[in-house]
């Protein structure tokens, strides 16, 4: 497999219950342009380039995808990101304040621990995948105990295992029916606006301390 993988903009994959035509206003008030496929009851998203249009350090595209919030009515969504050469699978729930939850996995290791982030239970991923009643919660464990392939192989093991759709948009990043679609340059000015105002406010603030320690 690892011989039909792209390189470049790197590998990951959302997955929402919602037609593409629903999702693009929100895909265009992104960071990072992304290639968007309908797949059945599905809409596949992947990065159509590596870099986000943002300022450093919010310019890595995959960070971008793998942690900007779903919209409440796409929930529950699935992404599945090798990032840092690790594998991350994460679901939004359903939920106006429902937040990512997330299980990582690493080569020889299997599942690591992520204590900052929110734990995604398989209960959890099965009822997002659908698969409930269909997969056992065990054998999704096997799987994640398992240390052996690339992140790449894990993730693609899963979506199998699921019966979800998006291979070749995890692996190749295109398939039939895809189309691109580009951030608001607009949208990107003002994150990058709101950015270095909170940089700036944190830099007083500091400031402001180390003076009164003196």
């Amino acid at each position: 497999m690892a011989a039909d993988a792209r390189s470049g903009a790197g590998h990951g994959l959302v997955l929402v219950r919602r037609s593409p035509a629903s999702v693009s206003r929100w895909l265009r008030r992104g960071l990072v342009a992304v290639t968007v496929a309908p797949l059945g009851p599905w809409t596949g998203i992947t990065l159509a380039d590596e870099r986000a249009l943002s300022a450093a350090p919010y310019d890595v595209g995959l960070e971008v995808l793998a942690a900007r919030p779903t919209p409440w009515r796409a929930r529950p969504s699935i992404g599945l990101f090798d990032v840092h050469g690790r594998a991350a699978i994460t679901v939004h729930p359903r939920g106006l304040r429902a937040h990512h939850q997330w299980v990582v996995w690493e080569p020889r290791r299997g599942v690591v621990d992520t204590p900052a982030l929110p734990r995604l239970r398989l209960p959890a991923l099965l009822a997002a995948a659908g698969a409930e009643g269909r997969v056992r919660e065990e054998a999704l464990a096997d799987v994640l105990r398992s240390g052996h392939g690339t992140p790449v192989d894990l993730l693609v093991t899963v979506l199998g295992l699921l019966g979800l759709p998006g291979k070749e948009l995890l692996v190749r990043g295109d398939c039939a029916g895809a189309t691109d679609v580009e951030p608001s340059h607009r949208g990107v000015l003002a994150f990058d606006r709101l950015v270095a105002e909170e940089a700036a406010h944190r830099a007083e603030d500091e400031r402001l301390r180390e003076g009164g320690r003196r």
